[in-house]
């Protein structure tokens, strides 16, 4: 099983991850790469899935998002997270996930980045929400498909696209 993830450039890829790093030391919970789900959980071979990405990523340059809020849920993959505006690159490369790997899959695209994955208490994320103070905007620099595992810990990406840069 993959999913297929944004990945921001190098300095907010390092800005993200000391914040990842330091949440999960704090509540015992896993650290992770910072991504943006694109597209989740395909069950494909890589190769079919290396070309249907390479396929629908062409053209595609880096992009800036902005961050719309920090928000909290009781699902447990967006235990706590950075809501992420959409936007045309969004849209357009969503689209074209879609119209590859519907048949395999239905994936709902919400962009959002993923701070810790644990279970909570309601009152321990509002208190992360209200002090976490994140930045405003991050580069898109690429994208990656990344072999899911059920111990968040082992999951990797097994392989990396740059966009080109604007």
């Amino acid at each position: 099983m993959f999913a297929i993830w944004y990945l921001f450039d190098k300095d907010d890829t390092n800005y993200l991850f000391r914040i990842i790093k330091e949440l999960g030391k704090k509540h015992h919970s896993p650290i992770f790469v910072p991504h943006i789900t694109a597209y989740g959980l395909i069950d494909i071979d890589l190769k079919t899935l290396d070309k249907k990405i390479i396929s629908v990523i062409k053209e595609i340059k880096s992009f800036t998002i902005e961050k719309k809020t920090i928000s909290f849920s009781k699902d447990f993959w967006k235990t706590l997270f950075i809501e992420i505006e959409s936007n045309e690159h969004f849209i357009k490369i969503n689209n074209n996930l879609t119209e590859q790997f519907c048949q395999h899959t239905k994936y709902e695209f919400a962009p959002h980045v993923s701070l810790i994955y644990k279970n909570m208490k309601s009152y321990q994320s509002q208190f992360l929400v209200e002090n976490l103070k994140i930045k405003k905007n991050f580069r898109i620099a690429g994208m990656g498909i990344q072999q899911f595992s059920e111990n968040i810990e082992e999951w990797k990406i097994v392989r990396k696209y740059q966009f080109e840069r604007k």
